[in-house]
């Protein structure tokens, strides 16, 4: 196959974070969750060597397993471009003592344009849990008893993108919940690519239509690896889903995500029959692009 100078390459992470670099050799890093390490839950790991260039990062939230590691990125690449939500990039800088000199602060409905890269930014919502998040919790309290800023911003803002890369590929990064203020708010903002959050507390039916709301022509889930080992270590988390899940995907006591996977692929595939739904190995390098046979 002759490949032409377009698209460029992929890698997954882990979680939420990919690596993108265009044509032009410029990179990308998505939520990048470098340390892969959350109370024990380790999820993929990679060493910041690894990472030989970053020009633009972008956060969805800054919870910890998508934000933790920007700080020392910034340190190594201190040029990047750092785009994240505006009610968190003060409680950012705050918690992680970031340079705030390159970072733009996204709102829902704004547009970046740079000369090799467009940035689209999108109002999303967390996931939500049947007990609520109160910012009283103590779920959201340091043991000194002060606010953690990263879980409770990391809950309150959550915003999508759609990058038009350098060469027109469309990009979507999406996460949080499958709800129908999402699918209409995206209905017709059509992608090339979705990389999108899989969480099995949401209905994978509801998942297949914000698909199909989208137009996407290739769907990249992420997140289900860190839920997966989430569930291993806490399985009362299990109960948070719904007890038709609970009833489909336990088996002794353990959470089958290859089942859950295998059915949300199904799902997609039916609603939407010229999508097509790629799970990617961690760390590999992928291209993507235009060529002819």
């Amino acid at each position: 196959m002759e490949k032409f100078n377009n698209g460029g390459l992929i890698r997954w992470i882990n979680t939420a974070g990919f690596e993108l670099v265009m044509s032009n050799g410029k990179h990308i890093l998505l939520d990048p969750f470098l340390s892969g390490n959350v109370d024990g839950v380790l999820c993929h790991p990679m060493e910041l060597e690894e990472i030989k260039q970053c020009d633009y990062l972008l956060l969805s939230h800054i919870h910890i397993d998508h934000a933790a590691d920007v700080a020392r990125i910034q340190e190594k690449f201190p040029d990047v471009v750092i785009f994240v939500g505006d009610l968190s990039a003060d409680p950012l800088c705050e918690w992680l003592n970031i340079n705030c000199a390159r970072i733009c602060r996204v709102r829902s409905g704004e547009v970046y344009e740079f000369d090799d890269l467009l940035v689209e930014v999108f109002a999303g919502r967390h996931t939500e849990s049947p007990r609520g998040y109160y910012r009283g919790a103590k779920k959201f309290r340091n043991q000194d008893g002060s606010v953690s800023l990263s879980d409770w911003f990391g809950n309150l803002e959550l915003n999508n993108y759609r990058l038009t890369l350098c060469d027109g590929t469309r990009i979507m990064v999406w996460a949080g919940m499958t709800s129908q203020d999402q699918k209409n708010r995206l209905r017709g903002v059509r992608s090339d690519i979705a990389l999108m959050h899989v969480s099995p507390k949401q209905d994978f039916d509801q998942f297949a239509r914000l698909v199909e709301a989208m137009g996407i022509r290739i769907v990249i889930p992420h997140h289900y690896d860190f839920t997966e080992g989430f569930f291993k270590m806490m399985p009362e988390a299990m109960k948070d889903m719904s007890r038709e899940n609970q009833e489909h995907f336990i088996e002794n006591g353990a959470f089958r995500m290859d089942w859950y996977m295998d059915a949300l692929g199904k799902a997609v595939q039916e609603q939407c029959p010229a999508t097509d739904l790629m799970m990617l190995e961690h760390h590999r390098w992928y291209s993507f692009g235009f060529g002819v046979l």
